[in-house]
């Protein structure tokens, strides 16, 4: 919600109001996940690829709501060691918070997978590692073609810029549900976009 405050004329500024939004945290990042998103690739030449799907990653764990999840328990991730995007994961998440929780990054094999919320697969993931998954964890990585291997979110390069490609069909029966607003700006695969 924001609120519209008038300014006393001495300090007018050139609009003539003050905003100030009761959810400033969800603005933010409502609003750093669309300047990334609305980046180019060329823009993005200063990183690297797997440092760029990192941060998305993060991002979008943001519009993702656990609805089974005590409120207290952190958001576990989980990949593979040798996977730079984890690695980069573990940097960018240090000390961050997402939805008041904390954030754990669990490395290693499918012992792990299963106490995860988020699974970052990499090009290695084979189709029936992610179908082995409780329906419970978010599946997402970079992988080309990665939503037609039941994978449910992939981060592709559409027009020179990352575009998550949500895959309907492979969401079905989660216990989580992804945000509108993440909607909005991804490109919809399966459902009624069949």
């Amino acid at each position: 919600m924001i609120n519209v405050t008038p300014m006393k004329p001495s300090n007018l500024s050139m609009a003539g109001f003050r905003m100030s939004f009761k959810q400033p945290k969800l603005l933010s990042y409502l609003l750093l996940f669309l300047i990334g998103y609305c980046l180019p690739v060329q823009s993005q030449a200063a990183y690297q690829a797997h440092q760029i799907e990192a941060v998305y990653i993060f991002r979008i764990a943001n519009f993702i709501q656990w609805t089974n999840k005590p409120l207290e328990s952190p958001l576990t991730f989980c990949g593979e060691s040798f996977d730079p995007v984890v690695q980069t994961l573990i940097k960018i998440s240090t000390d961050k918070r997402i939805q008041d929780r904390n954030v754990n990054i669990k490395t290693s094999g499918e012992d792990t997978a299963n106490q995860c919320d988020i699974y970052i697969a990499n090009k290695n993931t084979k189709p029936s590692e992610l179908q082995a998954m409780a329906e419970n964890i978010l599946t997402i990585s970079g992988k080309k073609n990665f939503t037609h291997e039941r994978g449910m979110i992939e981060l592709r390069q559409v027009d020179g810029k990352v575009k998550p490609i949500i895959n309907l069909d492979n969401l079905e029966n989660t216990s989580f549900k992804i945000s509108s607003q993440l909607l909005r700006i991804s490109i919809i695969e399966g459902g009624n976009n069949k």
